[in-house]
């Protein structure tokens, strides 16, 4: 029997054709991919009025015939459903979300309500295993193949990673985190992030100079989302610009002194070709140069 999936459009409006390329890429997998007509009704650059977003979203967590919730794409929106979800009802599916960039927001609160998350590819990016060179079409296809098997049940992945300067060689904690600016964007509000005690906090980012991506994180340290995290992990951070020739991990190093938190860096999480997956709040080791995370 395949695997089901339920499409949903929580943030930004998506272009059908995109939607369309990224069905394809899942279906060459074998993935039964169900979605609601329309999947968008457009309300400036969201995917569908905040009520038309959450009765989708409800919807796909309701459909017993599906086994994940994949979100189409990231781009704003998310966080207006917060206040409005039944986590009781979506804890009862006990399916995961998948997804990340502004779907981050959704993957945190899904944590903290006992729903199953994974942080990896959104649908459409599945269009990658039909198009591009032999070497990235073979990427992108390991990395949904990954994101399978983690809907499919406990899975042990493993990632490269490396210290920056001194950091401790082996380290253990929940994995959480995911786009910096997202996360920096709800310091605040009641739905703004803390990073549980002593967890991996994994950062990533796009299109974003350095001078606003250390503001994000100046804001998310003085905020106090990092007070209770053990360490920092720094995924991609494609098409960031940056400023003569400081690397953006000694900027992060420098902002994160103050609570002393260790930083790696490395990962290939983020909005590049890289992008693998992994269990948001999973258990996480680092050792020997790689950052084990459990299903």
């Amino acid at each position: 029997m395949p695997l089901a999936v339920s499409l949903i459009a929580p943030s930004s409006f998506t272009a059908p054709e995109a939607i369309d390329a990224g069905l394809r890429g899942l279906e060459a997998l074998g993935v039964e991919v169900r979605l609601e007509t329309p999947l968008q009704a457009p309300q400036r650059y969201l995917a569908g009025s905040r009520a038309y977003r959450l009765d989708q979203l409800h919807a796909a967590f309701g459909d017993p015939e599906t086994q994940a919730v994949w979100a189409v794409r990231g781009g704003y929106g998310a966080a207006q459903l917060i206040d409005g979800i039944d986590w009781r009802r979506l804890a009862r599916s006990n399916k995961p979300l998948i997804g990340y960039s502004d779907v981050t927001v959704l993957l945190d609160h899904c944590h903290r309500h006992g729903v199953p998350a994974i942080h990896g590819p959104v649908a459409k990016a599945a269009a990658g295993m039909l198009e591009g060179s032999d070497d990235e079409r073979r990427i992108v296809r390991q990395q949904f193949e990954e994101t399978l098997a983690l809907i499919a049940g406990p899975t042990v992945l493993d990632y490269p990673i490396a210290p920056w300067a001194e950091a401790p060689t082996t380290l253990e904690g929940p994995v959480v985190g995911g786009n910096l600016a997202t996360l920096a964007s709800l310091v605040g509000t009641p739905a703004g992030f803390r990073a549980p005690p002593g967890s991996l906090v994994i950062l990533e980012d796009v299109g974003e100079p350095y001078y606003r991506l250390e503001r994000a994180l100046w804001q998310l340290m003085h905020g106090g989302a990092l007070d209770r995290a053990a360490a920092v992990c720094l995924g991609t951070f494609e098409g960031c610009r940056p400023y003569g020739d400081t690397p953006l991990e000694a900027i992060v190093a420098e902002t994160l002194a103050p609570l002393g938190l260790p930083l790696y860096t490395g990962l290939p999480s983020g909005h590049g070709l890289h992008n693998r997956p992994w269990r948001y709040g999973a258990s996480g080791r680092i050792a020997d140069g790689r950052l084990s995370v459990g299903g």
